[in-house]
């Protein structure tokens, strides 16, 4: 199963929808991307860690696992950049691992393990791109009917058959 770690921060400060949500309230951002997150990667087999600088109770819902680098129990980390090495690190398979960041450090050292890697900006592309995909298809699932009565029938007919306008 492929992991996807991301650095949280990282990208909620690089990406301007969630730069705006992040200003309001950091809490309602953590929200709306986890929610996209969880639909991204509905029904493919990813593991997605989304981990965060600061002190924090590290969570799980559905496929996404929330982790903070500092928690009351456990290691300190220091940053989200210790933590996200530290997965690394202990991963059974870095082939299986990606890494979203836009950090250099932490790239690099993905790069280093073997773990592929991408851009938060790309990601979320991505992402955005495979909403819009789904929008499309849903409105073109909707856009005609799948059938039509006897009488819509029977009216297209005597309209679209008529000749010379009358």
């Amino acid at each position: 199963m492929e992991t996807v770690i991301i650095d949280a921060y990282n990208l909620m400060h690089r990406v301007g929808e969630l730069k705006i949500l992040l200003k309001q309230s950091q809490d309602v951002c953590v929200d709306t991307l986890i929610s996209k997150l969880e639909s991204h990667f509905f029904r493919k087999g990813v593991k997605c860690i989304l981990v965060f600088d600061g002190y924090g109770k590290n969570t799980h819902k559905s496929n996404i696992e929330v982790k903070f680098s500092k928690t009351d129990t456990g290691t300190d980390y220091g940053n989200a950049d210790g933590l996200i090495k530290h997965l690394i690190e202990k991963a059974k398979s870095p082939k299986l691992v990606k890494i979203i960041s836009s950090d250099r450090d932490v790239t690099f050292f993905a790069k280093e393990c073997g773990c592929k890697f991408q851009t938060a900006e790309a990601f979320w592309g991505e992402v955005k791109d495979k909403r819009l995909e789904a929008l499309k298809a849903y409105d073109e699932e909707n856009e005609k009917p799948d059938v039509i009565t006897k009488g819509e029938y029977e009216y297209f007919l005597k309209e679209f058959t008529k000749k010379d306008g009358k």
